[in-house]
């Protein structure tokens, strides 16, 4: 059952500006998208899985509304990012980028920021040879490392920058997130590193204009999220969203993700 982390070790966590009871998600166990499930070897979708990922596409258009298209203080740049590794966040931000992709007559560019674990090159079944690191060293050009997905989504895998990822992110905080990678009126959803099994999962989410922290409900210590929060303190978080967990999911989907 999702609660609202609000215990003693976590008051500090009320002056976070977080989303209002109509914008809050709660995202349920990530499932394959019924396009994605068809690469694999034919297997079908069962029915519950595709609600699902319908009620999930939905939350992630309200992310959106809130962020991107907001009367007030509308912003080009949105990331995701959680505590630990596995939490879900790469897929929600691979869903809130098709989404945005759909609604918006904006070009939408999904960003992956995470060496240590890169996984958008599987995902959409692209090759992992180039991505943003080479990029950032001068050994590609900047259309080898964009991947057209549909007319208007473009993929940025990360490419193979562990070794040096904090020498890469100074190089976009130096130049400007939007300056280097929007063109024109661009939008951009960045899939960041986990904040605190990363040593540079901060310094990435220093460099987006909001952020979501993505949380497993009842598995995320709330003495956890509350460190990450810590850590992003100062940064412009959007809110908080509780991925419940109810089920395993297969391996299989998990290659995917």
């Amino acid at each position: 059952m999702n609660k609202t982390i609000n215990t003693d070790e976590t008051q500090k966590l009320i002056a976070v500006k977080r989303l209002s009871t109509a914008e809050r998600s709660v995202v349920h166990p990530p499932q394959v998208p019924q396009k994605l499930g068809a690469r694999k070897r034919g297997r079908s979708i069962p029915k519950r899985d595709v609600t699902n990922v319908h009620v999930l596409t939905e939350q992630c258009r309200q992310i959106c509304l809130s962020a991107f298209f907001s009367e007030q203080a509308p912003v080009r740049s949105l990331g995701f990012t959680s505590s630990l590794g596995g939490e879900g966040k790469s897929f929600l931000s691979i869903i809130t980028a098709q989404a945005l992709a759909d609604d918006s007559d904006r070009p939408v560019i999904l960003v992956e920021c995470n060496w240590d674990h890169p996984s958008l090159h599987k995902y959409f079944g692209i090759a992992s040879t180039f991505g943003l690191a080479e990029w950032l060293r001068g050994e590609c050009s900047e259309i080898v490392m964009r991947y057209e997905i549909d007319h208007n989504l473009t993929v940025i895998p990360a490419g193979k920058g562990k070794q040096d990822a904090v020498k890469l992110l100074r190089q976009v905080q130096q130049k400007g997130l939007l300056d280097l990678l929007a063109h024109s009126n661009e939008l951009l959803i960045l899939d960041l590193p986990p904040v605190v099994t990363t040593a540079y999962g901060a310094f990435a989410a220093s460099l987006v204009e909001s952020l979501v922290i993505v949380a497993c409900a009842g598995q995320t210590h709330e003495a956890l999220l509350a460190e990450t929060l810590s850590r992003l303190e100062g940064l412009p978080v959007q809110g908080v969203v509780l991925n419940q967990i109810e089920s395993r999911i297969p391996h299989w989907i998990q290659e995917m993700i």
